[in-house]
């Protein structure tokens, strides 16, 4: 078991998931989804505290995801 820190960041443009993930992989744990589908899949069974979210995606905005995850989660 890790003790990094875990990190989830939701963004519908892959580049800007892997450009993050290769400059805070060393000291966090990373997890990245590019839809808000895909990070409800990961919240589910991952216990993260920290998500990080583009403003503007296709199925709803960052807040709204955020607003929605904080009510879930």
């Amino acid at each position: 078991m890790s003790d990094k820190f875990k990190i989830l960041y939701v963004d519908d443009e892959n580049q800007n998931l892997v450009s993050f993930s290769a400059n805070f992989r060393k000291v966090y744990d990373i997890y990245t989804a590019t839809s808000v589908d895909e990070a409800y899949v990961l919240l589910k069974d991952e216990h993260i505290p920290i998500i990080i979210s583009d403003l503007r995606m296709t199925l709803m905005t960052g807040v709204e995801f955020l607003e929605k995850t904080v009510k879930l989660y």
